[in-house]
């Protein structure tokens, strides 16, 4: 005689239990996206802060470039994940708002709390005498003060000073910036040559 084994199954969820389910994993997939939408802003912040350094100039469509492109590689991020399919234009715009935001804040906040880098151009480089140069600061990091020594013993603490050099001559340029993080100076020798005028 054979004894029947009875194997109790385990009761199906209600549908209200699986609704619950299903929306608890549904908002864990919702924070990992988030997630990885802040951590994409605050890199690529992050890159186009060290980048402006290296480069020594405002390069601000080219980092907003970078956003964009952080925003793309998330696809191929949320492919790896299994995501991708899920993911309609109200997704992607949710997630490419944070990463807009999250760049922006990062690098904001970079920019304000360090040391400015100093630079700066003119509008010539040379001529004869009396030679009117105009001086523009370049400078990155978000400088409070400008000390610019001219080379021909003259200085000046105007962001974008005007200077004649009357004397002929190779002038060295001189400029110190500085905010509350601290100082920063860049010097470019024998910037400016002035010739003497020809007498007619």
């Amino acid at each position: 005689m054979t004894e029947d084994v009875h194997v109790e199954e385990q009761p199906a969820l209600s549908r209200k239990q699986k609704t619950k389910l299903e929306k608890q994993a549904e908002h864990i997939e919702r924070i990992k996206r988030t997630v990885t939408a802040c951590l994409m802003g605050i890199f690529v912040g992050i890159l186009s802060y060290y980048l402006q350094i290296t480069v020594k100039s405002d390069i601000g469509l080219l980092a907003f470039m970078l956003m964009l492109a952080g925003v793309v590689v998330q696809r191929h991020i949320f492919i790896l994940m299994h995501q991708s399919s899920k993911l309609g234009a109200k997704d992607w715009f949710y997630q490419g708002f944070m990463t807009f935001a999250f760049w922006f804040m990062t690098w904001t906040i970079l920019l304000s709390t360090t040391v400015p880098v100093a630079g700066f151009s003119s509008n010539v480089s040379s001529g004869t005498t009396p030679l009117t140069v105009a001086f523009s600061d370049t400078s990155t990091n978000t400088p409070t003060s400008w000390n610019w020594s001219f080379g021909d013993g003259t200085f000046s603490t105007v962001k974008d000073p005007e200077k004649t050099y009357a004397s002929a001559g190779n002038f060295t340029v001189n400029l110190t910036t500085a905010n509350a993080e601290g100082t920063n100076t860049i010097t470019k020798n024998d910037y400016i040559t002035v010739f003497s005028a020809i007498p007619f």
